[in-house]
């Protein structure tokens, strides 16, 4: 009779738990279990980085199927952006927040969905259908009135929800918001240019509304006021489609031959500015000995032009950041909703900006940013 030889059987490799985090720890299973899901309010940082130490030496690996039945959570946030081109991530600020959100999130171990809409039909189409998220920011761009509307459609997920750059109505009172301070700066830069002896000024703004460019504009507005009324300033807008670039240089290059130019241009954003600076060339004038140019956002692309645009630090990224936290804190119970937080921004300095009358080439930076309640 032949007999087989058995191969002895591989021991089935246990998987560390919350319990075996714990003990090489030495702290509590909740412990380990508020580091893992985020609430970070009620750890504090050395006993945190002790935990993350111990899941980094066991190599635990949270079942998220598991977390989700048990916590009745997603462990998941949304992005959704209502624009109608469907090309939405080509804009660099809209990237920043993502990148923001994203890149905190993953320290928790939350994962980002980002969903563009491009009208009311995919609204209603989106906000029919399970989410599959716990919370979610949102980015609206058109009139006050649509933008309004569109966050009312939104509320009826029943979700947290933060606004990105805009405001809620007032009665949204559960609804937060997080903001930059677009309309001082846009007044602040043009309070500069006014120092420079500007009397026509041109604004380019993107023909695509959105919450930040209506604020520069009022920025804009309110601190050329005083001097419109003296009659010692003209202000003059074009509105143009920023994300073809080659129709807005030809744009403001047609704008520019229909009659005496002007001392300035303020572009909306950076992309408007590096536009301004190519058409401003084409017609002959020099930046900034003829015409100077700013810009808006000081996102790093602005430094492939000569000279390098003159623009106003938006904290995009930063935005992203804080999005993800108080929404995160909002989920756990740890803050509650209706939060609104503004962040101020700072000049970026360049070279399309002529000296003032005794005073620098450029803008000086006034310091890092720091976030505010509002």
């Amino acid at each position: 009779m032949n007999v087989m030889s058995k191969k002895p059987v591989a021991a089935r490799q246990t998987q560390p738990s919350l319990r075996h985090v714990a003990e090489r720890a030495n702290v509590s299973v909740m412990t380990v279990s508020n580091v893992i899901n985020g609430r970070m309010a009620r750890v504090g940082k050395e006993v945190a980085e002790r935990v993350r130490a111990a899941i980094e030496e066991l190599g635990y690996r949270p079942q998220r199927s598991g977390r989700s039945l048990r916590l009745q959570r997603e462990f998941a946030l949304g992005l959704t952006v209502m624009h109608p081109d469907r090309r939405f991530l080509d804009d660099p600020y809209i990237t920043q927040v993502a990148a923001g959100m994203s890149n905190y999130l993953a320290t928790i171990g939350y994962g980002l969905m980002v969903n563009g809409l491009q009208d009311r039909e995919a609204l209603a189409t989106f906000v029919g259908r399970s989410t599959g998220y716990d919370g979610f920011a949102v980015m609206v761009s058109g009139g006050r009135e649509e933008r309004i509307s569109t966050y009312r459609t939104l509320a009826q997920l029943n979700l947290p929800m933060l606004i990105v750059q805009d405001l809620p109505p007032e009665d949204m009172t559960a609804a937060s918001s997080i903001r930059q301070d677009d309309k001082g700066g846009a007044a602040a830069l043009t309070e500069e240019l006014l120092r420079r002896n500007v009397r026509r000024l041109l604004c380019v703004m993107p023909r695509q509304i959105w919450p930040g460019t209506e604020q520069r504009a009022a920025g804009i507005a309110e601190a050329a006021r005083p001097r419109i009324a003296a009659g010692q300033l003209t202000v003059d807008y074009l509105t143009t489609h920023e994300e073809d670039f080659e129709t807005s240089v030809e744009e403001i290059v047609a704008r520019l031959q229909q009659g005496p130019p002007p001392d300035a241009i303020m572009g909306g954003n950076d992309q408007l500015g590096l536009a301004a600076i190519q058409a401003a060339t084409r017609c002959g004038f020099e930046v900034p000995r003829d015409i100077m140019v700013t810009g808006f956002n000081a996102f790093w692309f602005r430094k492939f032009s000569t000279p390098v645009l003159s623009s106003v630090t938006s904290p995009a990224y930063e935005i992203g950041l804080e999005a993800a936290q108080m929404l995160v804190g909002a989920i756990n119970g740890e803050e509650p909703g209706g939060q609104h937080k503004l962040l101020p921004v700072h000049p970026a300095a360049g070279g399309s900006i002529r000296p003032a009358a005794g005073g620098s080439a450029d803008l000086e930076d006034d310091g890092p940013r720091r976030s505010r309640d509002r």
